[in-house]
């Protein structure tokens, strides 16, 4: 009786195990992060049919957007404004507490990466993601990427999330339609980042 009671506790060890293996592990945790920023760059943008071709330019406006403290907030107030029909090159950073850049992991393990962007008006601007793994691949995660701007809009509040999906997962986004999916959470997996910051689109002249 001893001899099954035994097989039968190492089985649901081994269940157990291979369950908690299949969950997924953030690839840094929020709380072990040591800041977070977005930079936007504007660039020039020329449109051609579905999609816009960039490219850099000199003396570009340049907003940034810093997150610190546990929860990973902007400062008090801190909102930024982009102008419509300009383009601007998006760059996430990410810093442990030692100061070292975190971010380019997420694109190297870029089948189990992807970020969401939420929460921006519907037909707003037209969003793509440009990234790059260090052997020079293009992939589509999230940490770069350009934004133009295509109508005025009040200040809404922006949701940045990078996730960590499940093995398979990525397959089933489609990038240049899922970028903004407030069903996420459908495409199974963990944040590994959630930020929030507030955004407006504004005509020329109408700054800050």
């Amino acid at each position: 009786m001893k001899k099954y009671i035994t097989i039968l506790f190492i089985s649901i060890f081994a269940l157990t195990t291979a369950c908690k293996k299949d969950e997924p592990t953030p690839e840094t945790d929020q709380e072990e992060v040591g800041s977070a920023s977005i930079t936007f760059t504007e660039v020039a943008g020329e449109a051609h049919g579905d999609h816009y071709h960039y490219t850099e330019i000199e003396n570009p406006e340049v907003e940034k957007i810093e997150f610190t403290g546990s929860q990973m907030l902007p400062p008090v107030g801190a909102h930024t404004h982009l102008e419509v029909g300009k383009s601007y090159r998006f760059n996430v950073t990410i810093k442990d507490f030692a100061g070292r850049e975190t971010q380019q992991s997420f694109v190297e393990k870029d089948d189990h990466h992807f970020a969401f962007i939420l929460n921006i008006p519907e037909n707003h601007a037209f969003v793509t993601y440009s990234d790059k793994r260090n052997d020079g691949t293009k992939v589509k995660v999230g940490v770069q990427g350009y934004i133009t701007v295509l109508k005025a809009s009040s200040t809404f509040t922006t949701r940045y999330i990078m996730r960590h999906l499940n093995p398979k997962v990525k397959e089933t986004i489609d990038p240049k339609k899922d970028w903004n999916n407030t069903n996420f959470t459908s495409f199974t997996g963990a944040n590994d980042l959630d930020l929030k910051f507030d955004l407006h689109f504004t005509e020329d002249g109408h700054g800050h």
